[in-house]
């Protein structure tokens, strides 16, 4: 019995001594960090964005994307050329195109 409680308070001790450690290591890197950030310039918002691109939504199917990747076409932009509307649509064609409304004559 008395070798049992030698044992569980070795292994106790073992991990209070690694649980120490570890919050000395976690303390010294929170430190570490602090003084790095305090060093370092602050970004401001300006720096941020001068590398963003505008998004923009696809007028089909409305999935956001890239201005620099979008087909602008009449004001609107699009995803892909499968989303550009046909032309008898886009001039205002009497409707029996593979439009969107479906019905067939």
């Amino acid at each position: 019995m008395a070798r049992i409680l030698i044992l569980l308070a070795v292994v106790l001790g073992v991990f209070w001594w690694l649980r120490a450690r570890a919050e000395a290591r976690l303390a010294e890197h929170r430190a570490r960090a602090a003084r790095n950030a305090s060093q370092r310039p602050a970004a401001g918002p300006a720096d941020a964005d001068a590398d963003a691109e505008r998004m923009v939504q696809c007028a089909q199917c409305g999935v956001h994307l890239p201005q620099g990747e979008a087909i602008a076409w009449r004001g609107l932009h699009y995803c892909r050329r499968s989303h550009l509307p046909d032309e008898s649509q886009a001039e205002g064609g009497n409707g029996n195109g593979s439009g969107s409304s479906g019905a067939r004559p």
